[in-house]
């Protein structure tokens, strides 16, 4: 995949709902015409968390997004954790929107229609048969799929023509409405009802229309330039998609009042509002048409997902197995060799669930599941930027251990072992999410206020202590500055560990405001996963097999040596790929970061 089919990709990811449904809930019930602002801050909170998805992808161009860097950085349980996290994200979000789009599809259909004039009944009994069945979701899932099975080539031109569509008829949105536009709507541009509180609701709302930036990183492994293409579309992505979002919302607001906002379908019923039937109709349709891409991408995503951890052996092998099909007959009709390959039963698999899920599931009842899975996966990942900078604080600063002979719990040596990177970045989260539960759910005001400030204050605290006293790991910052094959640098986080602390503030702070509901079942959902893993999978991956085979250190990575041990480590492997290994500290960094993986977080 080239750098425009990333983009394109992206675009398919994230913009759908978030200007299609949720620019017309925040403008009617939150923020008025504010709303533009609502988005300009949700897009900068994730952006705290995209930049370091960037720098991520450039240093490990891995399939698995996150998972992968949860492996390298935290550890197999980890991993486990971010991938039952990015499951929400791909596979639980696409059969959501597909049961929002067959909704969404029903309504069009009956739509101008009475009793009078009504559909074939036995058309009506299949779209709407009750008990929360959804057949037009399925169908739309099932479609995806059979899209997806017939090959690389031809999801990727389905996914560039469907974005180029979706942001065609955005772009034909703002310039059409500005024709019956009122400026005088705006004012007030923040209505006094609604005041700064609103934009900031609005915004814990917003954010969501930017997920998906991070399935990106997902594709890693299709790119045919990953180091430099995968950060440089994520950041385009979310660049792209603040502006888009941010001058529908404007257009939307001087159009229609914002008090007359439909909650349901704001464009079309604006457009039909002011008397313009014809882009009303061209509106709904292009909904129609451009909202099943989320879809799609999603289920790609998931079974990129699945391929990565088959090949760490957490997953079946069929995940992982490609078919390959002789003289396929590509788009234009030219038959050639198919030498790509294609995840026929990994798609099958998950294609079937989704449709299952889209068909028979009400998601409901946990969209707060969902929505505080990816936030608490967007933390992890800023978790991961920071173990990879940082390492332990260094002995300098709390003096020599040997020389010290107090063994007391103040003794030096008890302050440097309680001082490890790992327990700091315990810290950060746990004072972030205090913060956010602090201001959530006490309901005296000054009480509320003024703990979440104290958790805050703390959690600057541990940031400073960090960016002061922990020196940055030479090994990792060597890879991570190492030229990218084009004669520059690759892509670095600007403002570490500022940027990413922020991001896991901010994360944190909304994983409490999604309510107890969401917060309870992420936390039965991840221990339900973990002791799955610890059941079934635990000791029966690839890194395990490998460190319990005799024949280790030769067979793991053939050909590889390091000056010091017969082979290099995974660890080292990743991030020094050529080999190089004449900086001793650099041999130290990353022997500390191997000896510690197994003990981190305990």
């Amino acid at each position: 995949m080239s750098l425009l089919d990333l983009v394109f990709f992206g675009i398919g990811t994230t913009i759908g709902s978030g200007v299609f449904v949720l620019a017309g809930v925040v403008a009617h019930n939150y923020a008025g015409p504010s709303s533009s602002l609502s988005y300009l801050i949700a897009g900068c909170v994730a952006a705290l968390s995209g930049l370091p998805y960037a720098e991520l992808s450039a240093a490990f161009p891995l399939d698995g997004s996150t998972y992968s860097y949860a492996y390298i950085t935290l550890g197999e349980v980890f991993a486990v954790m971010a991938s039952l996290c990015q499951t929400l994200e791909y596979g639980g979000a696409s059969a959501a929107v597909a049961r929002s789009w067959g909704s969404k599809f029903v309504d069009w259909l009956h739509e101008g229609r009475d009793e009078s004039n009504p559909l074939p009944s036995g058309l009506d009994s299949f779209l709407t048969p009750g008990y929360s069945i959804n057949p037009m979701g399925a169908i739309i899932a099932l479609l995806c799929t059979i899209i997806l099975l017939c090959g690389v080539q031809e999801s990727k031109m389905t996914t560039n023509v469907v974005s180029a569509t979706k942001v065609s008829l955005i772009v034909f949105m703002i310039v059409s409405e500005n024709t019956p536009a009122s400026f005088s709507n705006w004012s007030p541009f923040v209505p006094p009802e609604m005041g700064a509180s609103g934009i900031i609701d609005g915004s814990s709302i917003l954010f969501f229309a930017f997920l998906g930036y991070d399935q990106i990183c997902n594709l890693s492994g299709e790119a045919k330039n990953p180091v430099k293409d995968v950060p440089l579309a994520v950041v385009l992505t979310l660049m792209i998609d603040g502006v888009v979002y941010m001058l529908a919302a404007l257009a939307l607001t001087a159009m229609v009042p914002y008090a007359d906002i439909s909650t349901i379908s704001a464009f079309p019923r604006a457009f039909g509002a002011n008397g313009v039937a014809w882009a009303e109709t061209l509106t709904a349709i292009g909904e129609i048409v451009t909202l099943p891409l989320v879809v799609l991408t999603g289920i790609q995503s998931q079974t990129r997902l699945f391929f990565a951890m088959s090949k760490d052996k957490l997953v079946p092998q069929f995940f992982g197995k490609l078919t390959f099909s002789e003289g396929r007959t590509c788009c234009v009709g030219e038959k050639k060799e198919d030498t790509i390959g294609n995840l026929s039963a990994n798609v099958q698999f998950c294609g079937v669930v989704i449709v299952i899920l889209a068909l028979f599931v009400p998601f409901q009842y946990i969209e707060s599941l969902i929505s505080a899975g990816a936030l608490f996966l967007f933390s992890l990942t800023d978790v991961c930027l920071l173990m990879i900078r940082y390492k332990c604080p260094s002995e300098s600063f709390l003096g020599n251990v040997n020389e010290v002979d107090d063994t007391s719990i103040f003794s030096i040596a008890t302050v440097r072992e309680q001082l490890s990177l790992s327990r700091l970045l315990i810290l950060l989260n746990v004072f972030s999410f205090a913060s956010g539960l602090c201001f959530a759910f006490i309901p005296i005001a000054a009480v509320k206020y003024s703990l979440a400030a104290f958790f805050a204050i703390l959690t600057f605290c541990v940031t400073l202590y960090i960016a002061c006293y922990c020196p940055q790991a030479t090994s990792t910052r060597f890879a991570l500055e190492k030229d990218d094959g084009y004669g520059k640098p690759k892509f670095r986080t600007p403002l570490v560990p500022y940027l990413p602390a922020l991001g896991i503030f901010c994360n944190w702070f909304m994983v409490a405001n999604v309510g107890w509901q969401g917060i309870v079942m992420l936390l039965v959902y991840l221990l339900l996963g973990v002791a799955i893993y610890g059941g079934f999978c635990s000791g029966k991956s690839l890194t395990c097999e490998y460190e319990n085979s005799d024949s280790y250190t030769t067979s793991l990575l053939p050909g590889r040596t390091s000056p010091t041990s017969s082979i290099n480590s995974p660890l080292q492997e990743t991030l020094l790929p050529s080999g190089e290994w004449e900086d001793d500290e650099a041999k130290r960094d990353l022997s500390e970061i191997e000896t510690s993986k197994s003990v981190r977080f305990v």
